[in-house]
């Protein structure tokens, strides 16, 4: 008995398939076709191009190893974002057109990989992609009912007494210039590089044009890794060219011609929409948040389901625990009180709230609703409120957890409800206190999410936002 062609499931929709398919999966090592190391102010570069066959698995991976500069023996990656750090652009194009692309990457990667739970990271993460943001109470000694503090826990044990001890990254995972050979390698995921492929999976055997993923990387100076104290700074870190492969998974359906009837039928001429990301990015300072700012982040004509926000540092770079991926926190007065926030956006002569939201709770619970639960605490989030004493003094890799932490997480998203953003674009009114001498703001970037379509007729794509 035979199947038509309108009992072959969409194949393109990562969903259950109703029906128990037999699955075959093939695997290439691929070796950039074009590979730049980049220099101290340069950015490096590589290009995949894969193979027109089968589906591409959306967790394919790019492997990545680094070799930190001389003097840099106790190198780590920022525990938050991981290998991802070095990912300055991610691109995907058909033939000429681009499919997916995203600025600052490493940015939007810091936001989405706070959704991770902390025993996902601890116990996966940390050895796949290098993020390892896992929290643990600290004891003065084991005799203790309650926690003296909190901070990060990688699975080693504190060394010292409680609040001036020190942690350590796991031996494997050190990145010493002196071994290179012993330097780990990492993976980033693709759905982790393009957002879309999370719900989707591209049908490459029904594509006639060439697919190139293009990986933008940071300079080899200041950006690629962290440092303990006391290691040589600005020291040119560089990526292992032997190490850097993509493990492209295809998927084959069917155990006779499901797949031919696939193209022959819907897979002559189908359509998906997905969701890209495009940056919008200021140079901002403290004196003018604290006046107040006005930014246009464009998008007119286009639908917008979400927009977050990040007020970053771009100034701590590898002598500071977390790197230029973060998000300063309006200051904290003397008094513990948090400082002056306003934030409200505007489009279609509408702003989203009816008055600006000032709240630094409310904040995180509109962000929570517009991306889900990051696990990051409140303390590193607003700087607001404490348990367990706070997070600890102790060190990791000399670095003071405390002062690292608190406030670098201040994350804001927002949900759109007003439809089809109009002709004058988007508009962010934000006010904010940002005077804190141990947090200064140089930058403001929005991430604006938009929808696109794309279209696969006769073999050829076809791109057009929604």
């Amino acid at each position: 008995m035979s199947q038509d062609d309108g009992d072959i499931p969409n194949f393109l929709m990562l969903d259950q398939i109703p029906v128990n398919y037999e699955q075959q999966l093939e695997t290439d090592l691929l070796e950039p076709v074009v590979f730049s190391q980049g220099a101290a102010s340069t950015d490096g570069f590589c290009r995949f191009t894969l193979q027109n066959k089968g589906f591409l698995h959306s967790h394919s991976k790019l492997f990545v190893a680094l070799k930190p500069g001389a003097g840099q023996n106790n190198a780590f990656l920022q525990p938050h974002v991981g290998i991802g750090q070095i990912v300055k652009k991610a691109v995907l194009k058909i033939g000429n057109k681009t499919l997916n692309e995203i600025d600052s990457w490493a940015g939007l990667h810091a936001v989405k990989s706070s959704l991770i739970t902390n025993e996902n990271n601890l116990e996966r993460e940390m050895y796949l992609t290098g993020r390892s943001l896992n929290h643990g109470f600290e004891y003065s000694d084991s005799s203790k009912v309650f926690a003296d503090t909190y901070g990060l826990d990688n699975g080693t044990e504190y060394i010292g007494d409680a609040g001036a001890a020190e942690l350590e990254q796991m031996e494997w995972s050190r990145m010493n210039a002196s071994a290179p050979e012993e330097c780990p390698s990492y993976s980033i995921d693709l759905s982790d590089l393009f957002p879309f492929l999370k719900v989707n999976q591209l049908p490459l055997y029904l594509i006639k044009e060439p697919i190139n993923i293009e990986i933008t990387f940071e300079p080899t100076k200041e950006r690629r890794v962290q440092v303990r104290v006391g290691d040589t700074l600005n020291a040119a870190c560089e990526i292992v060219r032997d190490e850097l492969k993509f493990c492209a998974d295809y998927i084959y359906y069917g155990s006779t011609d499901e797949m031919d009837r696939f193209a022959m039928g819907r897979g002559k001429d189908m359509n998906f929409s997905f969701v890209d990301y495009r940056l919008v990015e200021h140079t901002t300072g403290h004196v003018q948040l604290r006046s107040g700012i006005v930014r246009n982040l464009g998008m007119a004509n286009r639908m917008v389901p979400r927009v977050i926000t990040l007020l970053p540092s771009d100034s701590q770079v590898e002598g500071t625990f977390l790197g230029r991926n973060n998000s300063m926190a309006p200051n904290i007065n003397a008094s513990g009180v948090a400082g002056e926030i306003k934030y409200n956006l505007r489009y279609n002569d509408r702003f989203e709230f009816t008055s600006d939201v000032d709240n630094t709770s409310r904040l995180f619970s509109i962000f929570q609703q517009a991306e889900g639960v990051p696990f990051i605490t409140r303390q590193e989030y607003s700087d607001t409120g404490t348990i367990a004493g706070g997070i600890t003094n102790s060190n990791y890799e000399r670095h003071q957890q405390a002062g690292n932490l608190e406030g670098h997480f201040f994350y804001m998203g927002t949900r759109l409800t007003n439809g089809r953003v109009g002709q004058r674009g988007i508009e962010l009114h934000l006010t904010a206190d940002m005077r804190s001498a141990g947090r200064v703001t140089n930058l403001l970037r929005c991430y604006c999410e938009y929808i696109r379509v794309a279209r696969l007729s006769d073999g050829y794509f076809e791109v057009y936002n929604a």
